[in-house]
């Protein structure tokens, strides 16, 4: 029995000293738990370096920024069309576009978003042809390269647009900055476009104009189209800047925002279509992309885009204004005071009874004695719009009935927000440009010359 005892213990024994020899076990390593990455938008800075505790052989993931649109994959039968919110909102690509598909039997896929996101998707070669109103940046795509032919197609003009009870108290005011001043100064809040578009631009240039860069927290940026940003407006009773025909649309839909401030010729709004060049994508078809331009600046399409809204508001939403459509109902004036003449859509020619007619608007400049004059009359950009240079024009001359001239930069002229041909006391014009030299400022201008 001892000995049964005995062998036991020495089992045990054996048995605890083996147990005691065995390694510890070596931890598994817990891979971190993954995190969808943020999405950093576009104006901000390169992600941060993965920190070290990423395994080495891991390559990084970079961080998306949030991207433009994707364009629809161009088909053989469909037409690609890239264009500004605006157009879709209001109704009138709905009210033309049947016609089109009608007529050259194939169908048009729209990709409605910002003008500056439908001018990248065009200039990635991802979309055929362009419909948008951001004068300045068409001209820039076209000499970059990025377009082979650009036409005007029609214009309306923006609104400032608000709450009924107004806080800000801007109802009547026309000056647009003025109207933008008094906003920031009351701090009441307002919802932008945020999204680089021909609403957002111009909107940007009446801030520059008034000498402001909004910021705080009744500036908002939405970031989204124009019937997007007029719904938040209407919920946040905030103030907005809008294209009228969007306004309009929405207004029948029962938006309850009201229009507050509009006339000033700055808040002029063209639109041109471009035909994308065919050699930055093989799915492009130029041929049909160069019939969209013929038809959509062509007579009867000018005619039925005169007509959209008259039955509903008593007036065209958009105005017709392509060179056929001009052409068409040109009327020479009795006596020529100031006219548009060089690389130009139309050349154009008014009387001064005519140009004292147009919107107008105030711009400041300081007098040799260094004071402040203000002086009264119509924006310089709005007239070239009207006009519509030439791909690769480039200069401005302004020619004095004494044979006087100036130059100046076309891209200069184009981006000032408060460049007028001012009224003379004693009949005619001069022009004040802010910010310009003395020798910019001509005094009895009646040419401009496009070059």
């Amino acid at each position: 029995m001892k000995k049964v005892i005995k062998q036991l213990l020495l089992v045990v024994l054996a048995i605890s000293v083996l147990v005691g020899c065995r390694a510890a076990p070596t931890p598994t390593p817990v891979p971190p738990t993954p995190r969808p990455p943020t999405a950093v938008p576009p104006t901000a800075v390169a992600p941060t370096a993965v920190p070290p505790t990423v395994a080495p052989t891991a390559a990084p993931t970079a961080v998306p920024v949030a991207p433009a649109p994707t364009a629809i994959p161009m088909a053989t039968g469909r037409l690609l069309l890239a264009t500004t919110t605006s157009t879709r909102d209001s109704g009138l690509l709905t009210f033309i576009l049947p016609d089109f598909e009608a007529q050259y039997r194939v169908k048009v896929d729209v990709v409605a978003v910002g003008s500056g996101q439908a001018m990248k998707i065009g200039q990635d070669g991802n979309a055929e042809v362009l419909l948008v109103h951001s004068p300045a940046a068409e001209l820039q795509f076209m000499a970059d390269g990025h377009g082979v032919r650009r036409e005007g197609v029609m214009y309306n003009d923006f609104v400032i647009v608000g709450p009924a009870a107004d806080p800000a108290g801007i109802r009547g005011l026309k000056n647009a900055s003025k109207v933008f001043s008094t906003i920031a100064q009351k701090q009441a809040k307002f919802v932008s476009r945020g999204d680089d578009s021909g609403t957002h631009v111009k909107e940007k240039d009446v801030w520059k104009a008034a000498g402001l860069e909004p910021m705080g927290g009744w500036y908002i940026s939405a970031g989204q189209g124009m019937g997007a940003v007029l719904t938040m407006a209407n919920e946040q009773l905030a103030y907005t800047l809008s294209d009228r025909a969007t306004y309009l649309a929405q207004k029948a839909a029962g938006l309850e925002l009201e229009i507050l401030s509009e006339g000033d010729q700055v808040l002029f709004n063209p639109y041109g279509v471009i035909q994308v060049d065919p050699k930055k994508n093989a799915q492009i078809k130029g041929d049909l992309a160069a019939s969209f331009v013929d038809w959509i600046i062509s007579l009867p399409l000018q005619e039925k885009i005169a007509t959209f809204g008259v039955a509903e508001w008593g007036a065209p939403l958009f105005f017709a204004d392509s060179a056929p459509y001009r052409a068409a109902h040109a009327q020479a004036p009795a006596d020529v005071a100031l006219k548009i003449m060089g690389m130009v859509d139309k050349e154009l020619a008014w009387s001064e009874a005519e140009v004292r007619a147009m919107p107008t608007m105030e711009a400041q400049r300081a007098n040799k004695s260094g004071v402040m004059e203000a002086y009264t009359g119509v924006s310089l950009a709005a007239l070239m719009q009207k006009a519509g240079p030439k791909v690769g024009a480039a200069t401005l001359v302004f020619v004095a009935s004494d044979g006087s001239k100036a130059e100046v930069p076309l891209a200069d002229i184009l981006t000032c927000a408060q460049c007028i041909a001012s009224f003379r006391t004693q009949g005619g014009f001069s022009i004040v440009a802010p910010g310009f030299a003395d020798q910019v400022q001509v005094k009895g201008v009646v040419e401009i010359q496009v070059k």
